[in-house]
């Protein structure tokens, strides 16, 4: 059983919009509909018994407790309403959930520790690589919420992890998870990611070494059409979530001061927009994570596109994704059931992921994503 944790300290959200509204004002509409999101995932999926959030409304299976990939969006979603509007409310709520959100570590994991993905597993056999990059990058966006180095420690940790055991010394390319069933363009964009973004707050040269040789390798053996780059060695097709993250990487590392990443920067979130602009509908839990990554590009470069896309794509989510009834948003941004999406009716992270997305805007419209 998982033990206790302060986690109804995210209802500190709730307070945020009476003690503070300026803060709220300054956003437009994003904030709110993000502080009632989150408060109103924490009265649906909060498991009171076992201190943690469940993978599904009323879950009785007999692992009912949400997966890193059923619960990022959920860390992201805070994380980013203490950047929007910074309060000691909304922070207090970044570090509870961060605090609660260590429990998914695993130190007896071998010859490397790292983030397994259900909480307080021991000796996981099998962790994914991917898991461990967004569960990375919502603890980094926690350390920028916070200023903790605690939650810096916890991002490294999970750079780490990819680095370490990833990555395949014989032949190039990062695993999908540590059975190697394939090379996969998940662990790529999300370990790119963190490591430019940890070398960027950190300065150290590992972790620019470490990105620079994911991504040579990754021109050389993994591009498709537009010069995008492939879901897995074994699927070429580019997806939105796999594109967005690596724009960023690219941009990041142009900033500071790779010029080459500034061109590739450009031209795959060039590819990107020509991919997918009419054609993102992935599902939610997919879709956000190529919108939070594009919206940071266009706080950094200037370019609008991703900006109008995340508004259009949010009011098409509060037009058609919200359940009336449970007051959640349970199915697509085109109304279509999340069944049809890689996705189980009534989880977590369909409702979260939608949630991230206004709280990105709200960071966006506060000028504060880069």
């Amino acid at each position: 059983m998982v033990g206790a944790a302060p986690l109804g300290a995210i209802a500190l959200v709730i307070l945020a919009l009476l003690m503070y509204p300026s803060a709220a004002s300054a956003t437009l509409p994003y904030l709110s509909l993000a502080e009632q999101g989150v408060t109103g995932a924490e009265r649906a999926w909060h498991d009171a018994h076992r201190g943690w959030y469940d993978e599904r409304l009323g879950d009785r299976d007999r692992y009912p407790l949400a997966t890193i990939w059923g619960i990022a969006p959920l860390f992201e979603a805070v994380d980013a309403v203490e950047i929007a509007a910074p309060s000691p409310a909304h922070r207090a709520a970044v570090s509870a959930f961060a605090n609660g959100a260590e429990r998914y570590f695993d130190a007896g994991l071998r010859p490397t520790p790292g983030y397994a993905p259900y909480p307080n597993d021991r000796g996981q056999v099998r962790v994914w690589f991917d898991d461990n990059g967004w569960w990375g990058l919502a603890f980094l966006d926690a350390y920028r919420a916070t200023g903790n180095r605690r939650y810096l420690r916890d991002a490294e940790r999970a750079f780490a992890f990819i680095a370490a055991r990833g990555w395949d010394p014989a032949h190039g390319g990062l695993w999908w998870n540590t059975s190697h069933p394939y090379k996969a363009g998940e662990a790529l964009s999300a370990g790119s990611l963190l490591g430019a973004l940890l070398f960027a707050r950190t300065g150290d040269s590992f972790y620019l070494r470490q990105v620079n040789k994911f991504l040579s390798w990754a021109d050389g053996h993994f591009l498709t059409e537009l010069r995008l780059y492939a879901r897995t060695d074994s699927d070429p097709t580019p997806t939105p979530y796999v594109e967005g993250p690596l724009v960023e990487a690219h941009q990041v590392l142009c900033q500071a001061g790779q010029q080459s990443a500034c061109a590739r920067a450009r031209e795959l979130a060039g590819a990107s927009w020509e991919r997918f602009e009419a054609r993102l509908e992935m599902g939610p839990q997919y879709d956000t994570i190529y919108l939070h990554w594009m919206l940071a590009y266009s706080s950094q470069t200037g370019d609008g596109r991703w900006p109008a896309l995340a508004t259009q794509m949010a009011a098409d989510a509060q037009a058609n994704a919200l359940s009336r009834q449970q007051g959640l948003y349970l199915r697509a941004w085109d109304g279509s059931p999340i069944t049809a999406h890689e996705a189980r009716p009534n989880m977590l992270q369909t409702d979260a992921a939608t949630i991230e997305l206004f709280a990105w805007l709200a960071v966006a419209s506060a000028g504060r994503s880069s």
